[in-house]
C-alpha cells in the first residue's frame, strides 16, 4: 500500500531508493571529506566530486524541476518505480517494517564479470512548507545476504529540495561502498548514476519553456 507524506516540522521515517539509487548513512568516516571539486558532465547535469575516508568518491549534482513537491517526493520514494529511472536498478521491493521504519531491499545490476550488488535502504525526510530534505541511509545487515548478490558494505547520501516562483531546485549527494571493484570503475559508475538520476527527474517533471519566435502571417 502506497504510503503519505504529511507536512511537519519533524523528521518522518519515508520509504525509497536510489540507486539508485540511492544515498545512506551506514558508516560515518572518520576523517573529514575533502573539499568538492568539478567533475563530470551526465546528460547535462555538472557533477562535483570529494573524497571521502575511502578509495570512492562522493558525488553530488543539482537540476531544476516544476512540478509539485509532494508529488516528486512521493515519486521518489516508491520502490516499483525505482526500475524506471534509477540507473542500473534490476529490482527493488519493500520490506516488513520494524520500529515503524519504511526500510526497501534493491538489486543492482553490475558490469560482467562481477556479481550483482543489493542493499537495503531506510529514508528519513524533513519537509515543511516549500523545503525538504530526504536522507537516504543503507542498512548493509539489515537482512541475511542472499544467493547470487553481493551485499553492498555501506552507502549514505541526501536529497534537497527547495521550491520557489513554481519550480522546484533539487540537489543530490551520494556515496557508495559496493564491496569490491576497481576505483576507477565504480567511481565512474557512481557519477553516471548520480547524473542520471538527476536528469530523469529533470525530464519527468520538466518546466515548459514560452517560444519568442513570431508566428508566421
Amino acid at each position: 500500500m502506497k504510503h503519505s507524506i504529511r507536512e511537519g516540522s519533524g523528521r518522518q521515517s519515508f520509504g525509497g531508493s536510489l540507486c539508485v539509487v540511492l544515498i545512506f548513512l551506514a558508516i560515518a568516516p572518520h576523517v573529514q571529506p575533502s573539499e568538492w571539486r568539478a567533475g563530470r558532465t551526465v546528460e547535462g547535469v555538472a557533477l562535483e566530486s570529494r573524497n571521502r575516508d575511502s578509495r570512492f568518491l562522493e558525488h553530488r549534482g543539482a537540476v531544476t524541476l516544476c512540478g509539485d513537491l509532494l508529488i516528486v517526493l512521493e515519486f521518489i520514494s516508491e520502490p516499483r518505480e525505482l526500475v524506471n529511472w534509477v540507473p542500473y536498478t534490476a529490482a527493488a521491493e519493500r520490506l516488513p517494517q520494524t520500529d515503524g521504519r519504511v526500510v526497501y531491499h534493491v538489486v543492482t545490476r553490475a558490469p560482467w564479470p562481477y556479481k550483482p550488488r543489493d542493499m537495503v535502504y531506510a529514508l528519513d525526510v524533513d519537509f515543511s512548507g516549500d523545503h525538504a530534505s530526504v536522507h537516504m541511509n543503507g542498512l548493509p545487515r539489515y537482512i541475511p545476504p542472499r544467493d547470487g548478490l553481493v551485499r553492498m558494505q555501506a552507502a549514505d547520501g541526501v536529497w534537497t529540495f527547495v521550491g520557489h516562483d513554481k519550480k522546484i531546485a533539487v540537489s543530490l549527494q551520494m556515496w557508495v561502498d559496493p564491496g569490491s571493484g576497481p576505483a576507477l570503475l565504480v567511481n565512474r559508475r557512481a557519477a553516471n548514476t548520480v547524473g542520471r538520476m538527476l536528469a530523469n527527474l529533470r525530464d519527468r517533471y520538466a518546466c515548459k519553456t514560452t517560444g519568442t519566435g513570431v508566428k508566421p502571417a
